[in-house]
């Protein structure tokens, strides 16, 4: 994974830095800026955790859109704006757990197929 590749990644599972080097790297932010910076490396574990992310966060999205049409009533699906508000309905989960859930919402939200609530 390259540099500029990492940075996407981690955009697209809208994790900030300390997130991504807390639950991800296991490391400082200044290495993970390192590695977003193409100073140094990315390594192989944080490249192998990014895409293990993308395609659960694929999966999820999947399984939602083919369970869209079997639905009764509106199509929301709950945007929390804070990970406090998260772990409230979701108590066992963690921060990257809350950041998938975001990207997912927001994504569904943009392609027209849920309303945020």
């Amino acid at each position: 994974m390259t540099n500029l590749e990492l940075q996407a990644y981690r955009r697209f599972l809208m994790l900030k830095v300390s997130e991504a080097c807390e639950y991800i790297g296991k490391t400082d932010t200044k290495t993970w800026h390192d590695w977003e910076q193409g100073i140094t490396p990315v390594p192989e574990f944080v490249a192998s955790e990014m895409q293990k992310l993308k395609k659960v966060r694929t999966e999820k999205i999947n399984i939602i859109i083919g369970s869209i049409n079997d639905r009764v009533g509106s199509n929301t699906i709950r945007y929390f704006m804070t990970y406090a508000e998260f772990q409230k309905v979701n108590p066992k989960l963690d921060v990257i757990q809350w950041r998938l859930h975001q990207s997912i919402a927001t994504e569904l939200y943009f392609r027209g197929l849920e309303e945020l609530c």
